[in-house]
């Protein structure tokens, strides 16, 4: 889709900072000052290598850690401190998570009929039984499961079906962004085309956004409408999925691109994956500011960088 940008944004997120007091010699910088905006319907995705903090940006996001440091307003809501229980209520329907792993994030000793309606019951968003029963129904076979799937354990599934069932929780609520933490990486490359397209469906049928966090450039380039690139806590590049992948500006924005294999054996032959190594690179991650290259494609380094890296 076609992002608007002159409509409000859904989400925006400025300056956020989330650290990890492990010791009281040590604590662990796991983002460091990320901002971003996703909007109403859009796609964003969040790509870096495994510990380069997506993960902790989408679950603070969400309040399942209390923020370090910055700003988190959603919907015209500020859920960046304390929360007052209209805000808490209202982030706790209109935001979901679809988890990493299916089957951790699935009660074992639940039937899927619960699992699924347990947000439900929780907010008061039916009047009888039979009205639980049909939303869960329709939302099974909204992602493809039987309504007889509804009595099944999570054991009982494939793990496609069990990532599906997740996706089923998230959607009952009616959300207007969902934060989809890795939620394919677990699944086979086959199943994982049927989740995407299938959330690119929902998607289309009812609106919602989604921050899409994955190292799977090939799959976030398909999904997203704009892309930001982290890396070490810090978002490097964004801009649009085109920007990004069209004319990189980042040395490691660079080589993540590089290390996509490509369909074609002549090509892939002749493809050369760029390294890169912050610890040598000589660039200061805390000394960039954003540098406007074109549109919306942004990149966070110093002006001597950015006049290099642009000449």
């Amino acid at each position: 889709m076609t992002v608007n940008e002159n409509s409000k944004p859904l989400l925006t997120v400025k300056g956020l900072k989330q650290y990890f007091k492990v010791s009281n010699n040590y604590t662990v910088h796991a983002v460091e000052n990320v901002s971003f905006q996703i909007y109403p319907g859009e796609t964003y995705g969040l790509v870096g290598e495994s510990g380069s903090g997506k993960s902790t940006i989408g679950r603070s996001i969400i309040r399942l850690y209390d923020p370090t440091a910055g700003e988190i307003n959603f919907n015209g809501m500020d859920i960046s401190g304390r929360i007052n229980k209209a805000n808490s209520q209202a982030l706790r329907t209109q935001m979901q998570m679809i988890f990493q792993d299916p089957m951790a994030s699935l009660n074992p000793r639940k039937k899927v009929r619960d699992i699924i309606g347990e947000g439900l019951d929780i907010h008061h968003m039916y009047k009888t039984r039979a009205e639980r029963e049909e939303k869960i129904k329709n939302i099974l076979a909204k992602v493809g499961l039987a309504p007889e799937h509804a009595g099944r354990y999570p054991h009982q599934f494939s793990g496609g079906q069990r990532q599906r069932v997740g996706i089923a929780r998230a959607l009952i609520m009616n959300p207007k962004l969902i934060i989809a933490d890795e939620c394919i990486s677990a699944l086979d490359v086959s199943i994982q085309a049927q989740v995407v397209n299938l959330m690119k469906d929902i998607q289309q049928e009812t609106g919602t956004a989604y921050l899409f966090i994955a190292h799977d450039l090939s799959m976030v380039k398909y999904i997203s409408d704009r892309i930001g690139v982290l890396h070490l806590g810090h978002l490097l590049e964004t801009g649009t999925t085109e920007e990004i992948f069209e004319n990189p500006i980042h040395p490691y924005t660079k080589s993540l691109l590089s290390a996509i294999p490509a369909p074609n054996p002549v090509v892939e032959k002749n493809r050369v994956a760029l390294s890169y190594d912050y610890k040598t690179s000589g660039i200061d991650y805390n000394k960039g500011t954003d540098h406007l290259v074109s549109g919306t494609h942004y990149v966070k380094c110093t002006d001597e960088e950015f006049k290099k890296w642009t000449e």
